[in-house]
């Protein structure tokens, strides 16, 4: 949910500026790539959604020609900016063979 702010709520301590295209972790800034914060808008418009890889490529990448793991090198550097423990991860999860959540 997006706020007057611009900011998108992920937990009580991380949150999207969408206005400056930053991450905000327990009040720290971190810096998001242009594709990094495609990815996890989209995601988060799509909250408890399983979003398909080839969803992602058309309406992120704009590029249905790019490969798969492309998609899985920008989850694992979004998730090490905005998980506290990447390998076992909170927000972003994995649905096996089919695409990627956020979770509510």
């Amino acid at each position: 949910v997006q706020n007057n702010n611009g900011l998108v709520s992920i937990s009580d301590s991380v949150s999207l500026d969408t206005r400056a295209h930053v991450l905000v972790c327990n009040g720290r800034t971190v810096t998001l790539k242009d594709m990094e914060y495609k990815l996890l808008y989209y995601l988060l418009q799509n909250v408890g959604r399983v979003v398909t890889k080839d969803e992602l490529l058309k309406n992120v990448w704009e590029d249905e020609f790019i490969g798969e793991g492309t998609i899985a090198v920008h989850i694992r550097h979004l998730r090490e900016k905005i998980e506290i423990d990447p390998a076992n991860p909170r927000y972003v999860k994995v649905v096996w063979g089919y695409g990627y959540m956020m979770e509510e």
